[in-house]
């Protein structure tokens, strides 16, 4: 009976227009039925979390239903599949037409019984939000700080800690010293500082980057600072405000901006705020419910028993709803976000968004945009950032004014089940479509793309130390959308497991050379490209070969063809289904990668500028 009923979300000639839409647009859909059809056919729509209703569709000829409806119920996320009532060996039947069972958007499926259809989702956001062009164009760079490089000229670690070790040498694995809890006891660090980053400044524009993304830097215990101790201080470890502001206007002359992690959730235990073993003068929270600070954090039995987060009790959790803590983070021209915003920040990492209310995001984003022109605003999210339900509340990250973009952790779980074989081709063209699909078009561009951060494991680790395997993933992570963003020494094949072992320092003069010059090479194209900082999106597979279609009109596109396999493969255009508006077979008929034999493992590049010939590159 699927072939008898259709409707796929990725043509035009079924749902006009494709995607995410805003507020108040007028959305058509249309459905094929060739069964023998008792009108009325329906579309069943259902805002999140609120009332389903049924719209009569009306028929257009040629077995085709049609409707017409304008999303007037705010902001935030439709649901719909539709209702049919056929004639079946001379019985009437009802039978339901919804999405997939991956729930992958585009060609959907029959269903007989409602309370089974998967619905397809549509986003309705508030207006269009665009990130910086500095940021959206821009090429990005993780530095974990303590583990990048030590600027100091006597090479020493600056301001050690007391209770906390230090790595005898640079090619030192790294290791925690935990209790029989599993706590940390003795925090470990390589001496990575501020003045480190200024003086590899050079390095990095050599390796095309154009943003700065930097672990915490404010004062805190451990070496990762994310237990932050004083919003208001530079980790003396690390430098001064004096010398952060010298990275800040050092890193401008190069062409680069920096964005700050901002760590707003939790504080640490070891704070000025909580104070829990007396470090800082005057009373925390938890020495006093007379503190200042004692509505900041909430008790469930002064003073041990304390919200955290996730239960660590080294991160107390701040109560962000309370409106002196507000005041604190970013409502105030004194606050953290706009003391060091005014400094000449791009803009800012959000910890943890998912545990940032709604109302707090829209607040930092509004002080940050009353403080700083042409800022970003990017919170860490793992998965769908359209469609996350974080502590029973759909989030609404990306509809507007809140974050311009999210961590693209969906992006990394595609590239890597791709190169590892767990999912197929055809699967990671599909799911790279279903996100296009579900995200506005400015967000889907401002995602913060990587295939390896802090919390992960190494990419190079993950792909078993296979370079030909570790190029494809740097080739998809420069040619999807959104902005590509390494994690410091993955250009320079540094291994490592879980954390800490993926936090080594970083091999200053012994790094894999081709891995590095692959990067800076690849990282040259995506600077240079118009398409791959601004282009239209398709995804396309044929058997084990993964196609990228990366196109600002007919005469100006990239596109990337991936083989997958241990073996030869070729490509034949002509078997290629068309799945979209855009006819990608007919489109690469016109060039020279019809046909063209690609090599095991490896990925082909054709690149087409205006007014010049295609020209084919081989990674």
């Amino acid at each position: 009976m699927t072939e008898m009923i259709y409707y796929n979300s990725w043509l035009s000639e079924y749902k006009k227009p494709f995607g995410a839409v805003p507020i108040n647009q007028k959305v058509t859909f249309t459905i094929t039925c060739k069964w023998p059809v008792i009108e009325p056919v329906y579309l069943i729509v259902q805002k999140d979390f609120g009332d389903t209703f049924e719209v009569k569709m009306h028929s257009i000829g040629q077995f085709q239903y049609q409707v017409t409806i304008q999303l007037t119920e705010g902001q935030g996320l439709y649901y719909y599949f539709f209702k049919v009532l056929v004639q079946k060996n001379q019985q009437d039947e009802v039978v339901y037409y919804g999405n997939n069972q991956r729930s992958k958007g585009g060609e959907g499926q029959v269903y007989k019984r409602e309370h089974e259809v998967k619905p397809y989702q549509l986003t309705s956001y508030l207006y269009t939000d665009s990130s910086p062009k500095w940021y959206r164009e821009g090429i990005a760079y993780h530095i974990f700080v303590d583990r990048f490089y030590n600027g100091t000229e006597d090479g020493k670690v600056l301001n050690p800690k007391k209770n906390s070790f230090l790595y005898a040498d640079q090619e030192d694995l790294p290791m925690y010293i935990k209790n029989e809890k599993g706590e940390v006891v003795r925090w470990e660090f390589y001496g990575g500082n501020l003045k480190g980053i200024i003086q590899k400044l050079p390095y990095l524009k050599e390796m095309s980057i154009t943003i700065l993304y930097l672990s915490p830097l404010f004062e805190a215990r451990s070496n990762h600072k994310y237990d932050t101790g004083d919003y208001l201080k530079i980790d003396s470890m690390f430098g001064d405000q004096d010398t952060f502001k010298e990275l800040i206007q050092k890193a401008k002359e190069f062409g680069m901006r920096i964005i700050l992690d901002g760590v707003f959730n939790h504080s640490g235990a070891d704070s000025r705020y909580f104070n829990r073993y007396g470090t800082y003068p005057g009373m925390g929270a938890y020495q006093s419910k007379e503190s200042h600070y004692f509505d900041w954090y909430t008790f469930k039995k002064f003073p041990d028993h304390y919200e955290s987060w996730w239960g660590v009790k080294d991160l107390p959790k701040l109560n962000t709803e309370n409106p002196k803590v507000q005041s604190f983070l970013y409502k105030d021209q004194n606050s953290v976000i706009r003391k060091w915003s005014k400094l000449g920040l791009g803009g800012w990492r959000l910890d943890v968004a998912d545990e940032l209310s709604d109302d707090v995001l829209k607040g930092i984003r509004l002080a940050l945009e009353e403080t700083v022109e042409d800022s970003v605003l990017i919170g860490e999210v793992w998965e769908d950032a359209s469609n996350k339900i974080a502590y029973n509340k759909r989030r609404h990250y990306i509809e507007g004014g809140q974050l311009h973009g999210a961590m693209n952790y969906p992006f990394r779980a595609i590239i890597i089940g791709l190169l590892q074989g767990s999912i197929t081709p055809q699967e990671a063209a599909e799911m790279w479509m279903n996100l296009k699909e579900n995200y506005p078009v400015e967000a889907f561009k401002s995602n913060f793309n990587n295939i390896g951060t802090h919390d992960t494991e190494r990419i190079y680790t993950v792909l078993n130390q296979n370079v030909a395997k570790l190029k494809q993933a740097m080739v998809l992570l420069f040619i999807v959308p959104g902005v590509p963003c390494f994690y410091y020494g993955d250009e320079a094949g540094v291994e490592g497991n879980a954390d800490p072992d993926n936090r080594r320092m970083y091999p200053w003069g012994k790094e894999n050379k081709e891995i590095q010059t692959f990067v800076k090479k690849l990282a040259a194209i995506r600077s240079k490209e118009t398409s791959l900082k601004d282009g239209d999106f398709y995804s396309f597979s044929q058997g084990e070969l993964m196609g990228i279609v990366r196109l600002s009109n007919q005469e100006e596109f990239v596109i990337m063809i991936l083989n997958t396999a241990n073996k030869e493969n070729r490509l034949e255009t002509s078997a290629i289904p068309e799945q979209y508006d855009f006819k990608i077979s007919s489109f690469l008929d016109k060039n020279q990668l019809n046909h063209i034999q690609l090599q095991p493992n490896k990925a082909v590049l054709l690149i087409k500028e205006q007014g010049q010939e295609a020209k084919t590159t081989i990674f």
